[in-house]
């Protein structure tokens, strides 16, 4: 038992986003049943709509912490094994290549632009009452797998009994599969689904063009915060003439980590040197 919570406490300190966000998913439904078993029945539709998020704007204000932890929530074992089936395999690709913090700001604010589109999609189409509630990870996992797949359309994937299969055609598949097959069935899961995905898209295709909207996000986060820091003295600091330097072999770096992309989005990741796999490791881990 003490190993296990030892990997436990080392996927957390070493920033493991992806394991960690696999962990804390299969954690809340083994909870969540858990206490469902035990609890009276009147109580499981209680329990959900309060870790959910409500389809109605004013209880989804008052449960604000809704929009965050419903995508953290599962009830049906498939639903969650197949959503952290996804999150291995394609988010693996992401933090691999991009860095974990990427990854877990996709994760996050992919789920979010979902839950919202739930919410006010709700107040307009028939087919969701303002009844119902969201929970699942699905959205966030749209929103990895599109925004993979904008940046590295021509990855290589080799699927048991396809064989080798580009990224681009299985997110494809798979955004057709969530979001437009049956769309009057779990009309609000499927709505939520595309709002993911559609973050994905939207931050991929800004990214490749050397903007990251989620440092706008992180920035503001930042700011607020630093409201309710005590501010630091002032001190005397000395200009330090190497820092043209510095800025230079910064970027070096970056032309080199352009160069390697490329080569991915060209030749899959297999094609990259054991140096090149190893440079790009080492600085997706400071992103």
């Amino acid at each position: 038992m003490d190993f296990i919570l030892e990997d436990i406490k080392k996927l957390f300190r070493n920033g493991n986003y992806v394991g960690q966000t696999v962990l804390i998913n299969a954690a809340v439904f083994l909870v969540l049943n858990l206490a469902l078993a035990f609890s009276p029945a009147s109580w499981d539709y209680t329990i959900l709509r309060w870790l959910g998020l409500s389809a109605d704007i004013p209880e989804s204000l008052m449960r604000i912490w809704g929009y965050i932890t419903y995508m953290f929530v599962h009830q049906r074992f498939f639903h969650l094994l197949f959503n952290v089936l996804w999150l291995y395999w394609i988010g693996r690709i992401l933090a691999d290549i991009y860095g974990q913090k990427r990854y877990l700001e996709v994760y996050l604010l992919g789920g979010l632009s979902g839950g919202i589109l739930f919410v006010l999609a709700a107040q307009i189409l028939p087919g969701i009452s303002t009844d119902n509630f969201l929970i699942g990870a699905s959205g966030s996992v749209l929103a990895i797998l599109i925004a993979t797949a904008v940046l590295l359309p021509d990855y290589t994937m080799n699927l048991l009994f396809f064989g080798p299969v580009r990224l681009k055609y299985i997110a494809l598949v798979g955004f057709i599969l969530s979001t437009l097959l049956d769309l009057n069935q779990n009309t609000g899961g499927k709505v939520a689904h595309m709002g993911g995905a559609l973050y994905g898209a939207v931050y991929a295709l800004q990214l490749r063009n050397g903007r990251d909207i989620n440092a706008g996000v992180v920035g503001a986060w930042n700011r607020f915060a630093k409201l309710f820091k005590r501010k630091p003295k002032l001190k005397v600091v000395h200009r330090n003439s190497t820092g043209s330097s510095k800025s230079m072999k910064d970027i070096d770096r970056q032309a080199k980590i352009d160069a390697i992309l490329d080569k991915i989005s060209s030749s899959g990741y297999d094609s990259l040197s054991s140096a090149e796999k190893d440079f790009l490791f080492k600085f997706s881990n400071k992103d």
